[in-house]
């Protein structure tokens, strides 16, 4: 019992010391706090000395058409295009590309709804839909509708423009003015701060 209540006081006594005595415990609480501010300001200046800038573009995800008794099907991201209208721009491919099965089947003049995610910090400010014909068979011979790319092996149409929109939701309607067959639809994402354009794409079939 003595002992225990001689550890006590002698515990104590550090303790009244380490209140007391100016300095004693500030490089403690000095080291947790610049812990905490290293922790803090990593995010933005690590990413500035490891790529140059902390303004970071997150292109959209979840990003799909909702159409018929609430079926979905999602879109994937297939470019970023720096620049706009020049020419000379550079499409950024995506490699984890490839369109979604099963492809989804709309009737002309039916309505749809295509959804994107608005929660970067970085947002487009418009969306545009546009379907594009496919114009030879599809899927290609002895091909499978994933490993379709739509630049290289097969043969695509002249646009329909279907609308734009923004936030992350947009109503639309298949034109009366296409007709039935296997069609790209694309929505083109624009950052024109940034310059640059993300493009989603899924592969659609159209019934009359």
């Amino acid at each position: 019992m003595f002992s225990m209540g001689k550890e006590c006081i002698i515990f104590m006594s550090v303790c009244l010391i380490l209140f007391l005595v100016p300095g004693t415990c500030l490089p403690i609480f000095k080291d947790r706090f610049a812990y905490s501010q290293l922790v803090q300001d990593n995010s933005t200046v690590s990413q500035q000395q490891r790529i140059g800038t902390a303004n970071i573009l997150d292109p959209p995800d979840d990003v799909s058409i909702v159409y018929g008794n609430h079926m979905n099907s999602s879109l994937d991201e297939q470019f970023i295009v720096l620049g706009n209208t020049n020419p000379q721009n550079i499409a950024i491919s995506n490699p984890n590309y490839g369109l979604s099965t099963p492809v989804p089947i709309l009737t002309i003049g039916e309505n749809f709804n295509v959804n994107s995610s608005t929660d970067a910090d970085i947002v487009y400010t418009s969306a545009t839909v546009k379907l594009v014909p496919i114009t030879s068979p599809f899927p290609p011979s002895g091909m499978s509708i994933e490993d379709v790319d739509p630049e290289n092996d097969i043969s695509l149409g002249t646009p329909i423009t279907i609308g734009n929109y923004t936030g992350n939701l947009g109503s639309f309607v298949i034109p009366q003015t296409a007709t039935p067959g296997y069609y790209i639809l694309y929505v083109y994402f624009e950052y024109p701060n940034e310059n640059i354009t993300a493009i989603y794409n899924t592969a659609v079939q159209l019934k009359g």
